[in-house]
């Protein structure tokens, strides 16, 4: 049985409430999601810890052919363990990862095509090499004192920033003011907790991802594969749209969204991108109310058998994801037929196991939605997975971060 190390993986990348992103199968419909105050508009999720703009809207998921629209997260095309592939699919909604999908252009159906993990990498001469190991806030998160110093730390300082550019010229602008590298701090914040290799902001994915932004903006929606009828078209923003996340929100709450991920509960997919052992450069748009996070293609070195959310070790209950459910992600491991016991001071705490679609992110997943209970600051949970492989065992403590 394998207990669980506090592993260093990279992740892929995955939409969520407000945001839209790729797989490689399947697509995304559901039920629309919105937030407001930093926390969550589904279940009884709470906050992320970053202030999350009310409105904006997502597609859930959907298996091929099926689903609809809802508001919110959406899907587009990316890539999985074992080769690239190409995105060609449409969606509309808050946010948005990316892999190989194809949607309607309103969203209301999305369908990807299975492949391999995103392991090769672009435009290596425009990263900054922007590394957040260590933000400041430390680099411990093997006790309570040192995962929370980093987490409020880190959100101490977020900046939201401003858009420069507008729709009536068809200006891509920039985001000014930080919000850029608060994003990739909050990215880096989430894969550190998890053990993952920091991203890097990449400029020359950045200033497409900005096009794209503009796009969704100067046409009030999310979409994968936008077509060149739309306003402010431009073949940078399209290519990166079918290799992004997506939101109806700004960058820096999004980054959020996508880690609770509302409104896919069949894929999870974009909390599973940016979890994934691929995640390398990274590029960020942003106007004042839509966003793209590019993370297909990322060049990431993560090797990390498998990954958690919630992570091992301690974990900050302000991102609980009790509402849409824990995870456990894996590029070489299979997952399917997994059962799953989790337990709390002596007792059984039930769950919901669902088998989710694979390639989003990672080769195979699981997620457990917690069955009249939530997670609790002060309790350790142990998570015990048979049925598989290779056992998989570990502990989660949740600690108030306040």
């Amino acid at each position: 049985m394998i207990r669980a190390p506090r592993l260093r993986l990279v992740a892929l990348l995955a939409c969520a409430p407000l945001a839209c992103y790729t797989g490689l199968d399947g697509g995304v419909s559901g039920g629309s999601v919105s937030a407001s105050g930093g926390s969550t508009g589904a279940g009884s999720g709470g906050s992320t810890g970053a202030e999350v703009s009310s409105g904006g809207s997502t597609d859930g998921d959907a298996s091929s052919g099926g689903g609809g629209s809802t508001g919110g997260l959406s899907v587009s095309g990316g890539e999985s363990s074992g080769g690239e592939l190409t995105s060609d699919g449409t969606s509309d909604g808050t946010t948005g990862d990316a892999s190989t999908t194809t949607t309607t252009t309103d969203g209301s159906t999305s369908t990807s095509t299975s492949g391999g993990s995103t392991s090769t990498s672009t435009s290596g001469t425009s990263t900054t090499g922007i590394d957040t190991t260590d933000s400041g806030g430390g680099d411990d998160n093997t006790t309570p004192e040192g995962v929370c110093a980093r987490w409020n730390y880190d959100h101490m300082g977020l900046q939201t920033g401003s858009w420069t550019g507008n729709t009536q010229a068809c200006d891509a602008g920039d985001f000014v003011g930080g919000g850029r590298e608060s994003a990739l701090v909050l990215t880096n914040l989430y894969r550190w907790l998890a053990d993952l290799p920091p991203a890097t902001i990449d400029l020359d994915r950045s200033a497409k991802a900005q096009e794209c932004a503009l796009m969704m903006h100067a046409n009030g929606q999310l979409n994968h594969s936008p077509p060149m009828s739309w306003k402010c078209y431009s073949a940078d923003g399209a290519g990166a749209a079918g290799k992004s996340n997506i939101a109806t929100t700004s960058m820096v709450p999004a980054v959020d969204l996508y880690m609770l991920d509302p409104g896919n509960p069949m894929t999870i997919g974009h909390r599973r991108w940016i979890l994934s052992n691929s995640l390398g450069g990274v590029g960020f748009g942003s106007t004042s109310a839509y966003s793209c996070m590019w993370v297909i293609g990322g060049g990431g070195q993560g090797k990390n058998p498998w990954t958690a959310w919630p992570a091992p070790g301690p974990f900050p209950i302000a991102a609980a994801v009790d509402s849409t459910g824990w995870t456990v992600q894996s590029d070489g491991l299979s997952l399917s037929g997994a059962q799953v016991k989790i337990t709390a001071n002596g007792q059984d705490m039930p769950v919901k196991v669902t088998q989710l679609l694979a390639g989003y992110g990672s080769a195979s997943a699981i997620s457990m939605i917690p069955q009249g209970w939530k997670s609790a600051a002060g309790t350790t949970y142990t998570v015990e997975i048979t049925g598989i492989s290779q056992p998989i065992t570990y502990e989660v403590e949740m600690v108030s971060c306040n």
